[in-house]
Protein backbone atom coordinates (compact mmCIF):
# COMPACT_ATOMS: atom_id res chain seq x y z
CA UNK A 1 0.00 0.00 0.00
CA UNK A 2 1.33 3.31 -1.16
CA UNK A 3 1.53 5.60 2.15
CA UNK A 4 1.69 9.99 1.53
CA UNK A 5 3.65 12.16 3.62
CA UNK A 6 1.63 13.46 6.98
CA UNK A 7 1.52 17.02 7.41
CA UNK A 8 1.40 19.10 10.81
CA UNK A 9 -0.25 22.41 10.28
CA UNK A 10 1.30 23.90 13.12
CA UNK A 11 4.58 23.55 12.06
CA UNK A 12 3.96 25.39 8.70
CA UNK A 13 4.52 28.60 8.56
CA UNK A 14 0.94 29.09 6.03
CA UNK A 15 -0.73 28.08 9.14
CA UNK A 16 1.11 30.19 11.33
CA UNK A 17 0.72 33.02 9.70
CA UNK A 18 -2.27 33.40 6.72
CA UNK A 19 -0.55 35.34 4.76
CA UNK A 20 2.96 33.27 4.13
CA UNK A 21 4.55 33.41 0.72
CA UNK A 22 6.04 29.91 1.13
CA UNK A 23 5.99 27.52 -1.59
CA UNK A 24 8.79 25.34 -1.11
CA UNK A 25 7.28 22.27 -0.83
CA UNK A 26 5.13 22.89 -3.77
CA UNK A 27 7.88 23.89 -5.67
CA UNK A 28 10.03 20.62 -4.52
CA UNK A 29 7.17 18.32 -5.77
CA UNK A 30 7.47 17.23 -9.57
CA UNK A 31 3.88 15.62 -9.62
CA UNK A 32 1.69 18.89 -8.79
CA UNK A 33 0.18 16.59 -5.88
CA UNK A 34 0.28 19.70 -2.70
CA UNK A 35 -2.26 22.77 -3.15
CA UNK A 36 -1.19 25.85 -0.99
CA UNK A 37 -3.73 28.12 0.86
CA UNK A 38 -3.43 29.39 3.90
CA UNK A 39 -4.39 26.67 6.40
CA UNK A 40 -1.25 25.47 5.22
CA UNK A 41 -0.97 22.50 2.11
CA UNK A 42 -3.20 19.87 1.11
CA UNK A 43 -1.93 16.46 -0.57
CA UNK A 44 -3.19 14.79 -3.28
CA UNK A 45 -3.34 11.33 -2.63
CA UNK A 46 -3.69 10.41 -6.12
CA UNK A 47 -1.28 12.73 -7.56
CA UNK A 48 1.47 11.92 -4.91
CA UNK A 49 3.96 9.60 -5.20
CA UNK A 50 5.61 9.94 -2.23
CA UNK A 51 9.09 10.87 -3.33
CA UNK A 52 9.57 12.54 -0.01
CA UNK A 53 11.25 15.68 -1.88
CA UNK A 54 8.94 17.80 -0.24
CA UNK A 55 10.07 16.83 3.33
CA UNK A 56 13.73 17.66 1.91
CA UNK A 57 12.63 21.26 1.39
CA UNK A 58 10.37 22.42 4.54
CA UNK A 59 12.87 23.86 7.28
CA UNK A 60 9.75 23.47 9.88
CA UNK A 61 9.56 20.04 8.95
CA UNK A 62 5.55 20.71 8.55
CA UNK A 63 5.73 17.19 5.84
CA UNK A 64 7.14 14.43 6.57
CA UNK A 65 7.36 10.55 5.06
CA UNK A 66 7.04 7.14 6.89
CA UNK A 67 8.84 5.90 3.68
CA UNK A 68 11.62 8.11 4.32
CA UNK A 69 12.86 8.30 8.16
CA UNK A 70 16.05 10.21 8.33
CA UNK A 71 17.18 9.34 11.90
CA UNK A 72 16.65 5.64 11.38
CA UNK A 73 18.81 5.80 7.78
CA UNK A 74 21.30 8.07 9.74
CA UNK A 75 21.76 5.74 12.90
CA UNK A 76 22.16 2.50 10.63
CA UNK A 77 24.90 4.53 7.48
CA UNK A 78 26.70 6.24 10.69
CA UNK A 79 27.39 2.90 11.87
CA UNK A 80 29.43 2.04 8.70
CA UNK A 81 32.31 3.21 7.12
CA UNK A 82 30.98 3.39 3.49
CA UNK A 83 26.98 3.95 2.36
CA UNK A 84 26.00 3.16 -0.62
CA UNK A 85 21.95 5.27 -1.41
CA UNK A 86 20.09 4.35 -4.58
CA UNK A 87 16.49 5.25 -5.35
CA UNK A 88 14.06 2.66 -5.59
CA UNK A 89 13.17 3.35 -9.22
CA UNK A 90 16.75 2.51 -10.07
CA UNK A 91 16.56 -0.73 -9.11
CA UNK A 92 19.97 -0.67 -7.96
CA UNK A 93 21.44 -2.41 -4.83
CA UNK A 94 22.63 -0.59 -2.39
CA UNK A 95 23.17 -0.18 1.03
CA UNK A 96 20.19 2.18 1.79
CA UNK A 97 16.88 2.49 -0.80
CA UNK A 98 15.42 5.71 0.02
CA UNK A 99 12.18 7.29 -2.55
CA UNK A 100 14.13 9.42 -4.11
CA UNK A 101 18.39 10.75 -3.79
CA UNK A 102 17.30 14.53 -3.37
CA UNK A 103 15.37 13.46 -0.41
CA UNK A 104 18.79 13.05 0.98
CA UNK A 105 19.25 16.81 2.63
CA UNK A 106 22.37 18.86 3.18
CA UNK A 107 22.73 18.18 7.38
CA UNK A 108 22.36 13.97 6.38
CA UNK A 109 24.93 14.39 4.05
CA UNK A 110 27.40 16.80 6.11
CA UNK A 111 26.94 14.47 9.25
CA UNK A 112 27.97 11.46 7.48
CA UNK A 113 30.75 13.33 6.09
CA UNK A 114 31.93 15.04 9.31
CA UNK A 115 31.91 11.61 10.97
CA UNK A 116 34.17 10.21 8.34
CA UNK A 117 31.48 7.82 6.30
CA UNK A 118 31.79 7.81 2.98
CA UNK A 119 28.76 8.37 0.49
CA UNK A 120 28.15 7.18 -2.86
CA UNK A 121 25.03 7.14 -5.11
CA UNK A 122 23.88 4.96 -6.99
CA UNK A 123 21.45 5.01 -10.18
CA UNK A 124 21.90 8.88 -11.39
CA UNK A 125 22.20 7.62 -14.62
CA UNK A 126 18.23 7.31 -14.67
CA UNK A 127 17.07 11.21 -13.47
CA UNK A 128 17.11 11.84 -16.96
CA UNK A 129 14.30 9.92 -17.63
CA UNK A 130 12.68 10.14 -14.16
CA UNK A 131 9.34 12.57 -13.65
CA UNK A 132 11.13 13.84 -10.89
CA UNK A 133 14.94 13.31 -12.05
CA UNK A 134 15.11 17.34 -12.65
CA UNK A 135 14.15 18.15 -9.10
CA UNK A 136 16.03 15.65 -7.59
CA UNK A 137 19.08 16.75 -9.24
CA UNK A 138 18.41 20.28 -8.69
CA UNK A 139 17.77 19.63 -4.49
CA UNK A 140 20.92 17.06 -4.87
CA UNK A 141 22.92 19.44 -6.37
CA UNK A 142 22.20 22.39 -4.19
CA UNK A 143 22.63 19.95 -0.98
CA UNK A 144 26.01 18.81 -1.64
CA UNK A 145 26.77 22.66 -2.69
CA UNK A 146 25.78 23.26 1.34
CA UNK A 147 27.60 20.53 2.52
CA UNK A 148 31.10 22.03 0.83
CA UNK A 149 30.00 25.64 2.53
CA UNK A 150 29.87 23.60 5.73
CA UNK A 151 32.87 21.98 5.20
CA UNK A 152 35.13 24.85 4.04
CA UNK A 153 33.57 26.94 6.89
CA UNK A 154 34.50 24.15 9.35
CA UNK A 155 37.76 23.97 8.03
CA UNK A 156 38.07 20.19 8.29
CA UNK A 157 39.58 18.47 5.32
CA UNK A 158 38.96 15.35 7.48
CA UNK A 159 35.48 14.86 5.97
CA UNK A 160 34.53 11.91 4.12
CA UNK A 161 33.91 12.17 0.25
CA UNK A 162 30.43 12.29 -1.07
CA UNK A 163 30.69 11.17 -4.90
CA UNK A 164 28.18 9.34 -7.70
CA UNK A 165 29.44 5.90 -8.71
CA UNK A 166 31.99 5.70 -11.48
CA UNK A 167 30.18 4.86 -14.78
CA UNK A 168 27.26 6.97 -14.53
CA UNK A 169 26.62 9.79 -17.17
CA UNK A 170 24.13 11.74 -15.49
CA UNK A 171 25.05 15.72 -13.97
CA UNK A 172 24.03 17.28 -11.22
CA UNK A 173 22.97 20.77 -12.52
CA UNK A 174 22.12 23.77 -10.30
CA UNK A 175 19.38 25.88 -11.70
CA UNK A 176 21.12 29.40 -10.60
CA UNK A 177 17.72 31.22 -10.89
CA UNK A 178 16.47 29.44 -8.28
CA UNK A 179 19.52 29.64 -5.76
CA UNK A 180 19.36 30.66 -2.23
CA UNK A 181 15.92 30.96 -1.25
CA UNK A 182 17.18 33.36 1.48
CA UNK A 183 18.14 36.09 -0.95
CA UNK A 184 14.00 37.43 -1.09
CA UNK A 185 14.99 38.24 2.70
CA UNK A 186 18.27 39.35 2.53
CA UNK A 187 18.72 42.96 3.32
CA UNK A 188 15.40 44.45 1.51
CA UNK A 189 12.05 44.31 2.10
CA UNK A 190 9.61 41.15 1.26
CA UNK A 191 7.61 43.07 -0.29
CA UNK A 192 10.20 44.43 -3.27
CA UNK A 193 10.73 40.79 -3.59
CA UNK A 194 6.82 38.94 -3.70
CA UNK A 195 3.27 39.84 -3.89
CA UNK A 196 2.28 42.04 -0.81
CA UNK A 197 -0.97 40.36 0.15
CA UNK A 198 -1.73 41.43 3.38
CA UNK A 199 -1.85 45.50 2.89
CA UNK A 200 -1.17 46.68 6.29
CA UNK A 201 1.79 49.34 5.31
CA UNK A 202 3.52 49.73 8.56
CA UNK A 203 0.49 48.81 11.00
CA UNK A 204 0.57 45.41 12.70
CA UNK A 205 -0.36 42.13 11.62
CA UNK A 206 -4.05 41.57 12.86
CA UNK A 207 -4.43 38.48 15.14
CA UNK A 208 -6.66 36.79 12.59
CA UNK A 209 -3.75 36.79 10.29
CA UNK A 210 -1.58 34.84 13.19
CA UNK A 211 -2.20 31.43 14.42
CA UNK A 212 -0.69 30.96 18.30
CA UNK A 213 0.96 27.39 18.31
CA UNK A 214 3.57 25.18 20.83
CA UNK A 215 7.09 26.08 19.28
CA UNK A 216 8.84 23.01 17.79
CA UNK A 217 12.03 21.57 17.56
CA UNK A 218 13.34 20.32 14.37
CA UNK A 219 15.63 17.14 13.91
CA UNK A 220 17.55 19.08 11.53
CA UNK A 221 17.96 22.06 12.83
CA UNK A 222 19.59 19.77 16.14
CA UNK A 223 21.60 17.86 13.57
CA UNK A 224 23.09 20.99 12.44
CA UNK A 225 24.17 22.43 15.37
CA UNK A 226 25.70 19.40 16.57
CA UNK A 227 28.16 19.84 13.45
CA UNK A 228 28.11 23.96 14.50
CA UNK A 229 29.20 22.71 17.98
CA UNK A 230 32.41 21.27 16.28
CA UNK A 231 33.27 24.79 14.77
CA UNK A 232 36.83 26.17 15.59
CA UNK A 233 36.91 29.38 17.33
CA UNK A 234 38.59 31.21 14.93
CA UNK A 235 36.23 29.38 11.68
CA UNK A 236 35.05 32.11 8.95
CA UNK A 237 31.44 32.97 8.97
CA UNK A 238 29.29 30.84 6.87
CA UNK A 239 27.07 32.53 4.22
CA UNK A 240 24.08 31.50 3.82
CA UNK A 241 22.51 28.87 1.73
CA UNK A 242 19.25 27.30 0.97
CA UNK A 243 20.30 23.89 1.34
CA UNK A 244 20.81 24.81 5.20
CA UNK A 245 18.11 25.37 7.93
CA UNK A 246 19.88 28.44 9.77
CA UNK A 247 19.96 31.74 9.91
CA UNK A 248 20.91 35.00 11.46
CA UNK A 249 18.30 37.42 12.16
CA UNK A 250 18.66 41.14 12.36
CA UNK A 251 16.84 43.97 13.10
CA UNK A 252 17.87 47.78 11.82
CA UNK A 253 15.46 50.66 13.29
CA UNK A 254 11.97 51.43 13.20
CA UNK A 255 10.59 48.10 15.52
CA UNK A 256 7.41 49.34 16.40
CA UNK A 257 7.08 46.55 19.63
CA UNK A 258 4.06 44.63 17.75
CA UNK A 259 5.27 41.49 18.54
CA UNK A 260 4.17 39.87 15.67
CA UNK A 261 7.71 38.04 14.42
CA UNK A 262 7.41 36.38 18.10
CA UNK A 263 4.23 35.07 17.75
CA UNK A 264 4.43 33.26 14.84
CA UNK A 265 8.11 32.27 14.80
CA UNK A 266 7.66 28.14 14.91
CA UNK A 267 10.55 27.56 16.94
CA UNK A 268 10.88 30.03 19.53
CA UNK A 269 13.97 31.38 18.09
CA UNK A 270 12.40 34.68 18.56
CA UNK A 271 11.02 35.65 22.03
CA UNK A 272 9.97 38.90 24.17
CA UNK A 273 11.71 38.95 27.75
CA UNK A 274 10.34 41.20 29.81
CA UNK A 275 10.60 42.61 33.43
CA UNK A 276 8.65 44.89 35.57
CA UNK A 277 10.52 48.02 33.51
CA UNK A 278 11.73 46.75 30.69
CA UNK A 279 10.74 45.12 27.46
CA UNK A 280 13.24 43.35 24.76
CA UNK A 281 13.17 41.46 21.45
CA UNK A 282 15.28 38.53 21.90
CA UNK A 283 16.80 36.16 19.44
CA UNK A 284 18.39 32.75 19.48
CA UNK A 285 20.14 31.70 16.98
CA UNK A 286 20.60 27.35 18.12
CA UNK A 287 17.03 27.19 17.47
CA UNK A 288 16.38 29.42 13.69
CA UNK A 289 15.32 27.44 10.70
CA UNK A 290 15.64 30.15 8.89
CA UNK A 291 12.17 30.09 7.46
CA UNK A 292 11.61 33.49 7.60
CA UNK A 293 7.68 33.90 8.58
CA UNK A 294 8.78 36.66 10.84
CA UNK A 295 10.40 38.25 8.12
CA UNK A 296 7.25 38.06 6.10
CA UNK A 297 4.84 39.04 9.00
CA UNK A 298 7.12 42.31 9.76
CA UNK A 299 4.77 45.21 8.64
CA UNK A 300 7.54 47.62 9.14
CA UNK A 301 10.14 45.88 6.98
CA UNK A 302 12.72 45.78 9.42
CA UNK A 303 13.55 42.55 10.11
CA UNK A 304 15.85 40.45 7.86
CA UNK A 305 17.87 37.59 7.29
CA UNK A 306 21.94 38.64 7.73
CA UNK A 307 24.35 37.45 5.08
CA UNK A 308 26.06 35.52 7.08
CA UNK A 309 26.22 33.47 9.86
CA UNK A 310 28.76 33.94 12.82
CA UNK A 311 29.44 32.24 16.37
CA UNK A 312 27.76 28.46 15.54
CA UNK A 313 28.94 27.13 18.31
CA UNK A 314 27.58 29.66 21.04
CA UNK A 315 23.97 27.10 20.95
CA UNK A 316 22.81 28.85 24.65
CA UNK A 317 23.33 32.40 23.28
CA UNK A 318 20.18 34.78 23.57
CA UNK A 319 20.77 38.43 21.52
CA UNK A 320 18.30 41.05 22.12
CA UNK A 321 17.61 42.69 18.78
CA UNK A 322 15.47 45.63 20.22
CA UNK A 323 15.29 46.51 23.82
CA UNK A 324 12.81 49.17 25.64
CA UNK A 325 11.92 51.25 28.56
CA UNK A 326 8.50 50.62 29.90
CA UNK A 327 6.39 53.53 30.44
CA UNK A 328 3.12 54.24 33.21
CA UNK A 329 -0.31 55.05 32.11
CA UNK A 330 -0.68 58.43 33.78
CA UNK A 331 -4.40 57.08 34.42
CA UNK A 332 -4.78 52.95 34.92
CA UNK A 333 -0.92 52.98 36.13
CA UNK A 334 -0.64 50.23 34.23
CA UNK A 335 2.94 49.49 32.45
CA UNK A 336 3.40 49.78 28.92
CA UNK A 337 5.65 50.01 25.86
CA UNK A 338 5.49 52.45 23.10
CA UNK A 339 7.64 53.55 20.55
CA UNK A 340 7.28 57.54 21.24
CA UNK A 341 6.58 58.78 25.22
CA UNK A 342 2.85 58.47 25.90
CA UNK A 343 0.54 60.08 28.48
CA UNK A 344 -1.85 57.40 27.95
CA UNK A 345 -1.65 53.63 27.46
CA UNK A 346 -2.79 51.93 24.52
CA UNK A 347 -5.77 50.31 26.36
CA UNK A 348 -6.57 53.81 27.72
CA UNK A 349 -6.16 55.40 24.59
CA UNK A 350 -8.67 52.72 22.88
CA UNK A 351 -11.45 52.85 25.66
CA UNK A 352 -11.30 56.61 24.88
CA UNK A 353 -11.91 56.11 20.85
CA UNK A 354 -14.76 53.87 21.89
CA UNK A 355 -16.36 56.16 24.05
CA UNK A 356 -16.40 58.58 21.38
CA UNK A 357 -17.00 56.25 18.86
CA UNK A 358 -20.60 55.55 20.84
CA UNK A 359 -21.68 58.79 22.87
CA UNK A 360 -20.11 61.44 20.20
Amino acid sequence: MLTHPEFHDQNCTRYRFRYSECAACADACPHDAIVLSDEGITISETACQNCALCTAVCPTEAPTAQNFPRVDILRRAIARQTVTFACAASGKEADEIVPCLGALDAVMLATLAQRGVEVTFAGTQLCSSCPKGKVAQRLLTRHLEAVEHLRQTMGNTNWAAIRVSTGEDAKMTHNASRRHLFRRFLGKPVNDMVEDTSDFGSQPAPMKAIRIAAPIRTTGRNLLQKLFDTTPDNAPVLPHHEGLFAAAIQLVSGCTACEACARVCPTGAINIGESAVSWALLFQFSRCVGCGVCVEVCQPRVLRFAEAMSELSDANKIVPLHARAKQRCNRCDRFFISAQPEEFCPVCVGDDADFADIFG
